[in-house]
């Protein structure tokens, strides 16, 4: 799947959601799009659409698994 379809989806359903639940729903969508096997660079093609979009897709990508923090030493 090609990242201006999934930035088309995000922009359909972003302008259904109140802002007050945007960044929760942006966060959701990257997460499920990561399940599904999308890439990271997949999703980097997609910032600057929507800053909710931006955030959640800034912390899906920095947060990589097996990071803790609270394990460095």
């Amino acid at each position: 799947m090609n990242q201006d379809l999934l930035a088309d989806i995000w922009n359909v359903l972003g302008e259904r959601i109140p802002d007050k639940d945007k960044q929760e729903a942006a966060s959701e969508y990257i997460t499920t799009l990561l399940d599904y096997g999308i890439s990271e660079s997949t999703l980097e093609g997609m910032m600057g659409i929507d800053t909710y979009l931006d955030t959640a897709i800034e912390y899906a990508i920095d947060e990589e698994p097996g990071d803790n923090d609270e394990w460095d030493d």
